[in-house]
């Protein structure tokens, strides 16, 4: 996937506008990628997390524009013309990020992840996943680069931080393909418990926005509603409230998503994926939760 990511930026309609293309890895070994004049490799098997891999990436380089990209996505030929064209558009502007197109062969899995991340399109942000960011230098270094302590969560922190500075946009007149996207509610089940391990950690030190609150509260909330279930077998109230409590999140952010535009799958296949999604959430803040307390009582 990763000479795939690189066949694609080599692939950009405006290569005189790339200065230099930096991958950084945790692999020791020579990764089996073609040399090129503007291609460095950055080998540190002792990164801890992305952060500190994508910090030390922005320092080894100095454009006035940075471009943060997963090992994982296929860009289309026209992002980096079309993302530095938005970017310049208005002086508040200080990011851009396309949004994703699922994949030729893609199945009902990652169709709906692509819905999902096309909610909020051609409009100001708060925040966005950092699989594709071209970000101006001067704000990223205002914000001091990426929160190296989190594991996860790294590019909501990173990217709610810019918002603060000016406008982050969403555009749909270029895209992005994420090779990588879940294809199977297993998937989503096991890379979602990882996604939400460093959710309480990520609240250390900064005000959330009102967006972000659910994503903490509701993994939260699907834990109680299953201990009041479980109380249940000896209260039949008890049974019908817990119940309820583990429904409504699933239900009311199926029909949210049904309702959209970007979305074409039948309202029962969302309350499936709903239901996997919020139980592997709850899990993950769960570990997430043991981990920061174990750190915690280490230090």
């Amino acid at each position: 996937m990763l000479v795939a990511t690189l066949d694609s930026i080599f692939a950009q309609n405006c290569p005189e506008r790339i200065a230099t293309i930096t991958v950084v890895t945790k692999n020791e070994s020579r990764l089996p990628v073609s040399r090129h004049e503007k291609l460095t490799i950055i080998q540190v098997p002792g990164a801890a997390t992305i952060s500190e891999q994508r910090n030390i990436g922005v320092a080894a380089g100095r454009a006035p524009l940075i471009a943060f990209l997963d090992a994982d996505i296929r860009l289309a030929g026209d992002w980096l013309e079309t993302c530095t064209a938005l970017l310049a558009e208005k002086s508040g502007r200080v990011l851009v990020s396309a949004m994703q197109k699922s994949s030729d062969n893609a199945g009902r899995v990652e169709r709906l992840r692509t819905a999902l991340s096309n909610v909020s399109l051609d409009k100001p942000v708060q925040f966005l996943p950092g699989r594709n960011l071209l970000v101006t230098r001067s704000a990223h270094d205002k914000v001091g680069g990426f929160p190296e302590h989190l594991q996860t969560c790294e590019d909501y922190v990173y990217t709610e931080k810019l918002s603060r500075l000016g406008e982050l946009y969403y555009t749909s007149q270029t895209y992005y393909v994420h090779l990588g996207e879940d294809r199977t509610l297993r998937q989503t089940f096991t890379k979602e418990i990882w996604r939400s391990e460093s959710n309480l950690s990520s609240i250390s030190g900064r005000t959330l926005p009102l967006r972000e609150w659910p994503s903490i509260l509701l993994p939260v909330w699907m834990l109680l509603g299953l201990v009041v279930t479980v109380l249940g077998f000896y209260s039949q109230t008890a049974f019908l409230i817990g119940l309820i409590m583990l429904l409504l999140p699933i239900l009311l952010y199926g029909g949210r998503l049904y309702v959209q535009q970007s979305n074409h799958e039948p309202l029962h296949f969302l309350v499936l994926f709903y239901s996997v999604y919020f139980v592997a959430r709850a899990a993950g803040t769960v570990k997430g939760a043991r981990l920061l307390l174990r750190r915690n009582l280490t230090e």
